[in-house]
């Protein structure tokens, strides 16, 4: 077996056994923090010493205990965070930090300590006006609140030194995962959907500094490879995410290649490195000042439906795949921007509405399969 099926297997595995890497690491006396959607300043975890874990959630999960907290119309990333807290799944966590990017993400701070009462419940809030210099103040106030708390659970006092590592442990991941989607871009039908998914999904339950080794052998044999004869649907996505993964395979099947993504849960988690600075938390407040384009913050001149429209452009999409996240308001709400955007640049696009925890996806099956007779008979 080649170092690229070595690389792919580790992956895997990292993503279908999370409850046995949360248990391994435990055993090594590492404290447990659960990093929830969508953005949780992961540096100041990772400087503190603890394991952070990433908790999106868990496909075709069935709903029951999680209609106790919340109304059947909330997203169901947050109901299936929510019933995985009330049957014990996050029994081993030591604490959970939890943002506030949402109506639904607010609900979900509180819910949490009603679900893992011992669980230490650690939120974010961020400021939605981010460009302002106020606001860059403000989440320094936050992140230093994060800081004291972490602190607090760790009995560790968490270094400017410390900081500074693990900024640049995460920026130099970032970099090795922008350099991994370009050659996907450049070279479509390389990996498979899944196998894409895979591996931008890997990085929410490995060590970010062994999971950068990994990406680094990973882009130098895709950097290796010879561009393989593809001549099939070369797609744009947009959204939160692509979940259950048997709607991967399904692109797979009927020929789609995912070129670029500005998903929540894949590309949009690295697109913005840490920038430079003497404070470091200053540096991290500053990243979040960066985002353009994030349907979570305000956002007036809906700058997204520009971005993803010269996206696709940029990444020779034939066509723009909005991956619909049902109940997801700030998505739904900017559809009709980004079909305008995408419409004037000369692009199909396609609303896909899917829920994490659908248990069939034949009827995603049938929708895909009618847009790729419609986007061949134009190509």
């Amino acid at each position: 077996m080649g170092t690229l099926e070595h690389i792919l297997d580790e992956m895997t595995y990292a993503t279908t056994h999370i409850a046995d890497i949360v248990r391994k690491e435990k055993a090594k006396g590492r404290i447990i923090v659960a990093c929830m959607p969508v953005h949780t300043a992961e540096e100041l975890v990772y400087a503190s010493g603890a394991f952070p874990v990433g908790a999106w959630g868990a496909e075709k999960m069935m709903i029951s205990r999680a209609s106790e907290y919340l109304p059947p119309y909330a997203c169901s990333v947050v109901q299936s965070i929510t019933e995985l807290g009330a049957i014990g799944a996050y029994d081993n966590l030591d604490a959970a930090v939890v943002s506030c990017l949402c109506d639904t993400l607010k609900c979900l701070t509180q819910n949490f300590l009603s679900t893992n009462p011992n669980v230490k419940m650690i939120a974010i809030k961020y400021p939605q006006n981010h460009k302002l210099e106020g606001a860059v103040r403000y989440l320094m106030d936050e992140l230093f609140g994060i800081k004291n708390k972490l602190e607090e659970l760790t009995g560790k006092s968490i270094t400017d030194t410390a900081i500074y590592k693990s900024i640049e442990i995460y920026n130099e991941n970032r970099k090795e995962m922008m350099t991994f989607v370009k050659h996907l871009s450049k070279k479509p039908g390389l990996l498979t959907n899944r196998q894409r998914h895979t591996v931008i999904k890997s990085r929410y339950f490995m060590d970010k500094a062994y999971h950068t080794g990994l990406m680094k052998s990973l882009n130098t044999e895709l950097a290796a490879m010879a561009t393989p004869a593809f001549n099939g649907i070369r797609v744009y996505a947009a959204g939160i995410m692509i979940e259950p993964q048997e709607i991967l395979d399904v692109l797979d099947e009927l020929d789609y290649a995912i070129v670029y993504d500005e998903l929540a849960h894949e590309t949009r988690q690295f697109y913005h490195p840490v920038p430079d600075g003497v404070d470091q938390i200053e540096r991290l407040a500053r990243q979040f000042q960066t985002y353009e384009g994030n349907p979570l913050i305000y956002d007036p001149f809906k700058k997204r439906a520009e971005m993803i429209a010269s996206g696709a452009k940029e990444n020779n999409a034939d066509a723009v795949l909005y991956v619909q996240l049902k109940f997801c308001d700030p998505d739904e709400y900017d559809y009709p921007w980004v079909r305008k955007a995408v419409n004037e640049a000369g692009l199909p696009i396609m609303n896909l509405e899917i829920e994490q925890s659908m248990q069939s996806v034949e009827p995603v099956r049938t929708r895909l399969q009618a847009f790729a007779e419609q986007l061949t008979s134009r190509l």
